[in-house]
């Protein structure tokens, strides 16, 4: 028996970090579509620049609409529209410090959407423009619980050209 479970491991040493040196979904925002870009990149000072994921923001049981496509924040009526959506308080104030502690560059706005309810929180997100849309897109966690008690619902804080 002890013999057995020796096997066992050594086995389970020796196809373990093959089987956890997989590297799908580790493709950036440039390797899918121009004109993106993932959470923590700082915009660029060009014309308007790129759309920039600042922060993903989550909690538990807060609820809200999944979209793909951002909502852009105009001002602090639109902001308190998006949140009515959220039924967790501490959520919502989460979400508005986040937009509060980002410094918005002259003509950029903030923008929100929600990526994501699920037992997870993704890693990262990428947005893009197409038009005067803007849609965001959650990184695919690499090892997805297979159940929870409460769903987190994950929103992207967005730094868009105005």
């Amino acid at each position: 028996m002890n013999r057995a479970l020796g096997l066992l491991f050594i086995l389970a040493a020796l196809v373990l970090p093959i089987a956890c040196s997989n590297d799908e979904g580790t493709d950036t925002a440039e390797d899918r579509a121009g004109g993106s870009s993932e959470a923590g990149q700082q915009p660029d000072d060009g014309d308007g620049g790129e759309p920039v994921v600042v922060e993903i923001v989550s909690g538990s049981a807060a609820r809200g609409d999944v979209s793909g496509e951002a909502t852009v924040i105009g001002d602090e009526q639109e902001l308190d529209r998006y949140l009515r959506q959220f039924s967790n308080e501490t959520f919502t104030s989460d979400v508005t410090a986040a937009i509060e502690a980002h410094d918005f560059a002259d003509g950029r706005v903030p923008g929100l959407a929600v990526i994501e309810i699920s037992c997870d929180t993704p890693p990262s997100a990428t947005v893009t423009q197409e038009g005067s849309r803007f849609l965001v897109t959650p990184a695919k966690v690499a090892d997805p619980l297979p159940e929870c008690y409460v769903p987190v619902t994950s929103v992207a804080v967005l730094d868009l050209p105005g």
